[in-house]
């Protein structure tokens, strides 16, 4: 995709139909339309800014670092904010998200767009509540750490837009009911594991939820 043209004056309203067609069903849907289409397609289809393989044991250090080069160059504001609504922190040593509002907000033009995030291959226990506030977003991976607890799925069930979830190689992947309890926590997804969801899931999920509703007490909530 040729690099957008911040300097255009051109602010034109989406008509409907292209708004289906031209966007894919991963990204945020509550995004104002009228907007100027080359800011908004160098912000949303930026590259995925890459911290993977950096040694990380906290966030902070990422400021420390200049993300990973890939095949598309970085595009950065006058203020060296970078136009990207992606980011990959997997194959570290994190084992908690302090301080990643504050990380994407000196990163990105628009954090609160903020849609993709890849946290694994890294030492999480929880599913850290911080992930709450990124209400935006869609695709969050997980894969490869260390949360064991079901419940944690919980918290994700606040996120109104989550599409797509990996959490395989956690030890929660062997508890019985993992992925129908997950299925039925977040009925929003699309995707687990990299496996879409398929009716079946869903109907299983219902049964087991019905089944369980009045042997268990009500669900943590979480701000």
């Amino acid at each position: 995709m040729a690099a957008a043209d911040t300097t255009s004056t051109d602010w034109v309203q989406w008509p409907s139909n292209h708004r289906q067609d031209s966007l894919d069903s991963s990204l945020p849907r509550n995004i104002a339309w009228t907007t100027n289409t080359t800011d908004y397609d160098s912000i949303l289809y930026g590259p995925i800014v890459d911290y993977s393989f950096r040694n990380l044991d906290t966030l902070p250090d990422c400021l420390k670092l200049t993300p990973r080069p890939g095949f598309r160059q970085y595009q950065y504001t006058e203020d060296k904010k970078l136009k990207s609504c992606s980011l990959r922190l997997s194959n570290n040593r994190l084992c908690d998200l302090s301080g990643l509002n504050q990380l994407i907000g000196i990163l990105f033009v628009e954090p609160t767009r903020l849609f993709w995030i890849d946290l694994s291959f890294n030492s999480f226990p929880i599913i850290d509540p911080v992930l709450i506030q990124c209400s935006n977003l869609q695709i969050l991976n997980l894969h490869g750490n260390q949360i064991s607890e079901l419940f944690q799925m919980d918290k994700l069930a606040t996120l109104p837009h989550m599409r797509s979830l990996t959490m395989h190689g956690n030890p929660v992947e062997l508890m019985k009911g993992y992925r129908s309890y997950i299925v039925g926590t977040i009925p929003q997804l699309k995707s687990l594991d990299y496996s879409f969801i398929t009716k079946q899931d869903r109907s299983i999920a219902a049964v087991l939820k019905s089944f369980t509703r009045h042997k268990h007490p009500a669900r943590r909530k979480y701000k």
